[in-house]
């Protein structure tokens, strides 16, 4: 059963109201949608890490407001400029009958492979922006590169997209390029100096 974080309404807007929830293990946060324009509240900083470490920026959890579960999407996490913990966080409520735009991680399977054949990956994008209704919204997209076996440019266009998904960008945008790794060129170098015949 999927874990629901509870939201918890905060009608208190001091900053040392701010920096009290703190200490007391909550992180302040905002929550907003289609029928809830900005709802400030407040959610437990221990079950809100465990979901966002599952489920990274972008991720999809179940919340509850009021004791009514909602599907939300982790839209923003603010951290502290020096320390690194995090400080607020936008929750969006998501319409299941209604498109959403999100930025998901891409994921490189099999990159391994490539050093085998000489090969080496060089990324161009981490993240990228997808539309599709909620319940068809990816953790992340996957590029597959067991069957890449020699230099190329992937593109957006090559990336394999669940049903009712598209990609909102250029497709023709380079994700990552292919490349002959530095220790095989330096290789095949020795190799043709050794084959040059010497003149001596």
């Amino acid at each position: 059963m999927e874990p629901v974080l509870v939201y918890n309404r905060r009608d208190v807007f001091t900053k040392s109201n701010l920096n009290k929830l703190r200490k007391e293990g909550y992180i302040p946060a905002v929550a907003y949608g289609d029928d809830i324009k900005s709802l400030p509240g407040y959610v437990s900083k221990k079950e809100f890490e465990k979901l966002y470490h599952q489920k990274g920026l972008a991720g999809k959890i179940k919340i509850s407001i009021d004791g009514k579960e909602r599907t939300a999407l982790i839209k923003e996490v603010q951290t502290h400029y020096t320390k690194g913990n995090i400080i607020h966080v936008d929750f969006q409520i998501l319409s299941e009958n209604k498109p959403i735009y999100v930025e998901v991680p891409i994921i490189f399977e099999n990159a391994e492979i490539l050093k085998s054949r000489g090969l080496v990956l060089q990324r161009q994008m981490d993240t990228v922006e997808i539309e599709g209704l909620p319940k068809d919204i990816p953790e992340h997209l996957v590029i597959d590169l067991m069957g890449y076996e020699k230099p190329t440019a992937i593109k957006l266009r090559d990336i394999k997209l669940p049903e009712g998904i598209k990609i909102t960008e250029d497709l023709d945008e380079v994700v990552a390029v292919i490349d002959v790794s530095e220790i095989t060129e330096e290789a095949e170098t020795e190799e043709k100096k050794e084959e040059t015949p010497s003149n001596g």
